[in-house]
């Protein structure tokens, strides 16, 4: 004799599957026909935030000289190396959509990129406390057989909260500000320092989405 348990549990197990198989099915975007993505970083952040749109990509790093010119400003700096980056995988893949981002931590004027050393992590994070200073980032979407480069800038302001020697020594102790312009990971134990942004979140860990995403749907590579 069944038991009205096990009706309920089947009708349970039903509907889990049901549920499951619709989240597979339910995309926000698809790649269009023809069209196929590279990302042009090495970035772990850049390929985290661009998996959000729940679109299949290719990951090649770009090999670039990234010295910044005499004299130039950074978002033009920004601008021509995220370009650079896309260029250079592009002309090995031309019939791929390629994209390249650069992100740069700047205070007054001056570019702050990765430190040297814990000192010089130090010294960066001592000049950031108490202090707004802005995040940009350049991107860039070409596709090289249809002759077509997108690029732009985008702009966040942040705000770093007033830091103790000791508690800036710490946080340089976990290593994590080692790698990262302007010595601080926003998406990571150096959130606790940010007091407040103005602007994309995703910007200063180092890819626009929204941008990003605009453009890929102006340009028909998205739907």
């Amino acid at each position: 004799m069944n038991s009205p348990y096990n009706n309920i549990y089947l009708e349970i197990i039903v509907k889990f599957i049901y549920f499951s198989i619709l989240r597979q099915e339910i995309k926000m975007f698809q790649v269009n026909d023809g069209a196929s993505i590279i990302l042009a970083s090495e970035s772990t952040r850049r390929v985290d935030i661009l998996r959000t749109l729940g679109v299949s990509f290719s990951i090649i790093p770009p090999k670039i000289n990234e010295q910044r010119k005499k004299d130039e400003l950074p978002r033009d700096f920004v601008l021509r190396i995220s370009h650079e980056k896309a260029g250079k995988v592009g002309n090995h893949f031309p019939n791929n959509w390629v994209i390249g981002a650069d992100t740069i931590v700047v205070l007054k004027g001056k570019i702050l990129g990765k430190p040297k050393n814990e000192k010089d992590a130090f010294n960066m994070l001592k000049t950031l406390k108490g202090k707004w200073h802005k995040v940009f980032t350049g991107y860039c979407v070409l596709n090289i057989s249809k002759n077509i480069v997108y690029r732009d800038v985008v702009e966040t302001k942040v705000f770093v909260r007033d830091l103790t020697d000791e508690e800036i020594m710490r946080y340089i102790k976990t290593s994590e500000p080692l790698d990262k312009a302007g010595s601080y990971a926003l998406q990571g134990k150096g959130g606790y320092m940010v007091k407040e942004i103005k602007g994309s979140y995703a910007n200063v860990v180092g890819l626009p989405i929204c941008e990003v995403t605009e453009a890929l749907l102006s340009l028909g590579v998205l739907s």
